[in-house]
């Protein structure tokens, strides 16, 4: 059983402009406010996000603890600053003019090179990091994980609107981020040499700084040894994240033991990636057995039996059947977020996904029979 760990980045707005919030004295008071010794807390690209970084994590109880007091505690600050923290993938509207970066020197590199993107660079992801014993190990999984991605992005859309209005995409933040140098689905390696190579060839580019510059999907972590899984948008309730979070922890520890490793070309994938950003669970997506597009529920069956022998081994099955079947019966974040736009504009969908942060629970859908089948039941 791998351990891991999940990073989380929220959206603090502004309960008047209902934009990013933007004054310094009352982000670093909310920062300062959910600083904890278990985990890590920093403020993010913009103004107005922040990050969290659970602890190492060794069983889905723990992983609950951590990301969910955090979210308490997040929300606290936020209300008593007439602030709102809240988990949206991509902020509903944004300023007009830039901002500027937060402080340090990363984020101010990024900017000087490509401005006009890091300007509005308000979109919110979720990282799952997964222990590996060495490098090689982590190119298996590497090489495993690569048909899987689009589906994760299809289940963790959460960042329709972008704008004041619905940018047609149930992963919005999936199409922002293709702008920058390196992203996507990597290529297909031979091994360890190769992964290394590739990486250095691409280190003498002057465009890209260093190893963290490679924004692909799924890569060797730059400075942890894990692999580390960047496609979620960043979720609106803790119990999503955690379904999705112990689900790749299974196929990165699958992956590693059989790697079923295709050469299926990078480009390909990357139009299943476009694919699923698109529709998210509301269109189809592509098999990644057969390469074929096909209905999401059965694509979602497939990457759950795919990763259900080592959940069995981690006693995770139940809770991933359940959290799969209640994202294709109810829709991921995206759809939620578009139900609470049109209902009662910014506000209420700010509104939603302030209570949604810290919710523990959720009334039970009723289960459409179909979407019941479209996931195989656990033994």
């Amino acid at each position: 059983m791998s351990e891991f760990g999940i990073e989380e980045e929220f959206l603090l707005v502004d309960r008047h402009s209902l934009l990013p919030a933007r004054a310094k004295s009352s982000l670093q008071e909310v920062e300062d406010e959910v600083v904890s010794s278990s985990g890590e807390v920093c403020a993010e690209w913009l103004p107005g996000q922040i990050e969290f970084a659970t602890p190492v994590l060794a069983t889905a109880a723990e992983a609950f603890e951590s990301l969910h007091t955090f979210r308490r505690r997040l929300s606290a600050a936020a209300q008593s600053r007439g602030l709102l923290a809240v988990g949206l993938g991509a902020a509903p509207q944004i300023p007009e003019a830039s901002l500027g970066v937060s402080d340090g020197s990363r984020y101010r590199e990024f900017a000087e090179l490509a401005p006009a993107i890091a300007a509005d660079q308000y979109v919110n992801g979720m990282h799952v990091h997964v222990d590996i014993p060495d490098r090689e190990a982590g190119v298996r999984a590497l090489n495993g994980l690569r048909r899987w991605i689009p589906v994760l992005t299809a289940l963790s859309a959460n960042s329709p609107l972008w704008r004041g209005a619905d940018s047609g995409f149930a992963s919005w933040r999936s199409i922002h981020y293709r702008r920058w140098v390196v992203f996507g689905i990597p290529p297909h390696f031979t091994d360890l040499d190769d992964y290394d190579a590739q990486v250095a060839a691409a280190l003498r580019s002057d465009v890209v700084f260093d190893e963290a510059t490679l924004g692909w999907l799924v890569r060797l972590s730059p400075k942890h040894t894990t692999v580390e899984i960047r496609t979620c948008d960043v979720q609106l309730d803790t119990e999503t994240t955690l379904t999705l979070a112990l689900l790749i922890r299974a196929l990165v520890d699958i992956a590693m033991d059989d790697p079923s490793a295709d050469s299926e070309p990078a480009n390909l994938l990357d139009i299943a990636h476009w694919q699923a950003a698109r529709f998210g669970l509301t269109g189809p997506l592509m098999d990644p057995e057969t390469g074929m597009s096909a209905p999401a529920a059965a694509v979602v069956r497939k990457v759950f039996e795919r990763a259900q022998p080592a959940l069995l081994r981690t006693h995770d099955a139940d809770r991933v059947h359940h959290g799969l079947r209640r994202l294709l019966c109810q829709g991921t974040g995206s759809e939620e977020q578009r139900g609470a736009m049109a209902g009662k504009g910014v506000w209420g969908l700010l509104e939603f996904a302030g209570h949604r942060l810290t919710a523990t629970s959720q009334d039970e859908p009723e289960y459409d029979a179909a979407a019941l089948r479209s996931v195989s039941d656990p033994p």
